[in-house]
């Protein structure tokens, strides 16, 4: 993890992540953008205790911290000294702090700290086995009743033919992955253009659903409901212009999951854990 955070969040590009800039490319509009309203609509309380992993330059953080009220708290986690340092001079608020930190090794917070984890844009930037670390440590941080809410590249993106100016992925590296016959693991690089000018690397680090959903599973957690988001062209045409436009996706692009604890994690806890249980059933369509 360490050698991607460091290519892709230094000195050198730290101006392309800070305050509301990281929402103004591709994964902002479509996916922290809604990926915070849901949050703010249906998870977080005021008073939560929230940690958010692989929190960058700390503004989606700061958005966070705005919905929890005074008695509230949340905790941004980051592995660049670059955007810690630029977290802590940018995104002021009384409920919030950063710490630096590497997610997928064991975090300074005690068993069943927050009410709610996140990560926008991290998972992707993981290996399966740090992948499988992470959620290992989110699993034993969150509370019985607590939600895990990550935002991260979908699993069928690189499967769609596309051709957008403002979101773009090397072409040698996308034949790598299209020819391999196991594609877990396989980094693609690429570069997303911000609105307010300028560029961002960016890369991916694919795993399937499946690979997904077994880390969720081995942690201790279960899938309580996932989102698949679009880009849609009206959107892009407005935002980046029409000629910005080759080909439309015809995959979702980024993929929301929130997770809970599992029956098996909260023994001890049998009224959170039947709720939980209903509410993850309620969230599953039954077969036609």
């Amino acid at each position: 993890m360490s050698v991607i955070v460091n290519r892709l969040y230094n000195i050198q590009s730290i101006d392309q992540w800070q305050h509301d800039r990281t929402m103004l490319h591709s994964s902002g509009i479509w996916g922290r953008e809604p990926v915070l309203q849901y949050l703010a609509d249906e998870v977080i309380r005021t008073g939560d205790v929230v940690v958010d992993l692989g929190a960058g330059a700390g503004y989606p953080t700061l958005r966070v911290a705005a919905m929890l009220g005074a008695t509230g708290n949340v905790i941004g986690i980051d592995l660049s000294e670059a955007m810690i340092a630029s977290a802590r001079r940018h995104c002021h608020a009384g409920n919030l702090s950063f710490r630096l930190g590497d997610i997928s090794q064991p975090l300074m917070l005690v068993d069943e700290y927050a009410d709610v984890v996140t990560g926008f844009m991290v998972l992707h930037n993981l290996r399966q086995a740090e992948m499988c670390r992470t959620l290992t440590e989110v699993e034993r941080i969150l509370k019985p009743s607590g939600r895990a809410v990550f935002l991260t590249m979908h699993p069928d993106a690189f499967e769609s033919q596309w051709d957008l100016q403002f979101l773009s992925y090397d072409l040698s590296a996308l034949k790598r992955y299209r020819d391999a016959a196991d594609k877990e693991d396989i980094e693609i690089a690429g570069y997303a253009r911000n609105i307010a000018g300028g560029e961002n690397g960016i890369m991916t680090v694919y795993h399937s659903r499946r690979t997904v959903l077994e880390a969720v599973c081995g942690a201790g957690l279960m899938l309580a409901e996932e989102r698949d988001l679009w880009i849609d062209r009206e959107t892009a045409t407005r935002m980046f212009g029409i000629g910005s436009i080759g080909q439309m996706p015809n995959t979702p692009t980024y993929w929301m999951l929130a997770l809970a604890k599992s029956a098996a994690a909260m023994n001890g806890h049998a009224d959170v854990a039947h709720s939980v249980i209903s509410e993850h059933r309620s969230a599953i369509p039954s077969s036609p």
